[in-house]
């Protein structure tokens, strides 16, 4: 999923111009990538859509820190978690978007739970919303997420 990630956004300027659902998965299969990825990917951006459990103006003023569940612990690694707190406490994401990074990484296939991963999965919700974030920050979501496509091409 990562790579198909990587792929749109140097592709695309921001989410709006991506082609339509549809449109995409076809695009993303002539350009080479698996059906899982892309399926994957399309889920993910569906996802992004959907209303949070909690709601977003509420979660958007929380204060309180968020604590990990035994289930969550097991598979997200403790750098992980450190790297979503800075995120938040730089102002970087909010508390929604953490959570949809959250639930990504939770979705993501064991061997694939890294820093990097976490990175990627960051800047793809702050593309798709379209967010400013601190150039520094910004800087170093770019980096992972170049290096995850030199290593995949």
């Amino acid at each position: 999923m990562l790579d198909v990630i990587a792929f749109l956004i140097e592709h695309f300027q921001d989410f709006d111009a991506c082609p339509p659902r549809e449109d995409l998965g076809t695009l993303l299969e002539e350009v080479g990538f698996d059906d899982q990825d892309i399926g994957d990917t399309l889920w993910f951006f569906d996802s992004l859509k959907q209303a949070p459990v909690v709601p977003a103006q509420r979660l958007c003023q929380s204060r309180g820190l968020r604590i990990y569940d035994a289930a969550e612990q097991d598979i997200l690694l403790p750098e992980v978690c450190g790297l979503l707190h800075f995120l938040e406490q730089e102002a970087a994401i909010n508390p929604q978007q953490r959570e949809w990074i959250v639930h990504a990484l939770l979705n993501l296939p064991e061997e694939n739970m890294s820093v990097a991963h976490a990175k990627v999965l960051a800047l793809l919700v702050l593309w798709v919303q379209k967010s400013e974030l601190p150039v520094l920050i910004g800087d170093e979501l770019m980096h992972a997420l170049l290096q995850n496509t030199t290593v995949l091409n």
